[in-house]
């Protein structure tokens, strides 16, 4: 479906969070299957037909409710394609996106033109 997909400091595991359980029901509903909008279950489920880049600062205020730790883990035991990048001094700002866009993009450009 997708050539490549890339995120920056991504909600990775909300199911095992204290922020997915306050937030999920909120946007998703009381009753749901939130397993279904859970990047690390969706990994240790399916895994991902495309190249993965995920990148996360090592000072995001959110890290703990992020939960990067747990995707790598999945993504390694599938032994998925992917860059897991930990930033060094980052944390979860606009600036941290706009360092690392250029990297994303390239990304991007050369999964589409692979």
């Amino acid at each position: 479906r997708f050539k490549s997909v890339s995120a920056f400091a991504p909600s990775s595991n909300p199911v095992a969070s204290d922020w997915g359980q306050k937030q999920l029901p909120a946007y998703l509903g009381a009753d749901g299957d939130w397993s279904q909008h859970d990047a690390t279950l969706l990994m240790q489920d399916r895994g991902c037909q495309a190249p993965l880049l995920i990148d996360t600062g090592t000072d995001d205020q959110f890290a703990d409710l992020l939960k990067t730790e747990a995707l790598a883990h999945a993504i390694a035991e599938r032994r998925q394609e992917a860059t897991v990048r930990m930033q060094k001094g980052y944390d979860h700002s606009y600036f941290f996106v706009s360092s690392f866009m250029a990297d994303h993009m390239a990304f991007h450009a050369e999964q589409l033109y692979a």
